[in-house]
């Protein structure tokens, strides 16, 4: 019985997830609560205190917030720490801080290195390792000043929208 409920279950959250509509925005528009294009970022100086939504994650100085946390549809996520003090807001159904030792491991680690987007070159310019995979110490310091954070689309996505922060500026976005 259980299990014909759970099934239950996941059958309507999967249905409710395919009939959600595709929310736009205009990357011009300053409100805090206007939704963006996926793939964009907007600098949201205006958003603060509860605009920005719920923390749902930290990753040394950058903070990552929901807008809507528990929903399934593209909804704001707001990344903090920023030189400026400007909140820099995207667009999705999920959001979250990469890590840089898979990061190395998938692009560095036999052989990989292929530079496939703007965050991948800009990555291979700050991350000052050579060839091969980054030792852990190195991992360690560069994590201090580094971030990425994924945002997809829909749950499940394989397609994101990559941000690459580093001392504390954004120097690269791109769809992969």
């Amino acid at each position: 019985m259980k299990k014909i409920l759970l099934l239950t279950a996941l059958t309507a959250l999967l249905s409710a997830c395919a009939s959600l509509p595709e929310t736009k925005g205009t990357a011009s528009s300053k409100s805090p609560q206007a939704t963006l294009p996926f793939g964009a970022v907007e600098e949201s100086c205006a958003a603060k205190g509860r605009e920005l939504g719920q923390l749902i994650e930290k990753n040394g100085r950058w903070k990552l917030y929901d807008t809507r946390p528990g929903t399934v549809g593209p909804r704001n996520f707001f990344v903090t720490g920023f030189s400026d003090g400007c909140p820099r807001k995207v667009t999705g159904a999920v959001a979250l801080f990469g890590d840089l030792a898979l990061y190395e491991l998938v692009n560095y680690g036999g052989g990989g290195g292929a530079l496939r987007t703007e965050t991948d070159k800009a990555y291979a310019g700050i991350r000052g390792c050579g060839a091969g995979v980054c030792s852990d110490g190195k991992l360690k310091r560069l994590s201090r000043s580094t971030a990425f954070v994924s945002v997809y689309p829909t749950p499940g996505s394989r397609q994101s929208f990559e941000l690459l922060m580093h001392k504390r500026k954004l120097v690269a976005a791109a769809v992969r």
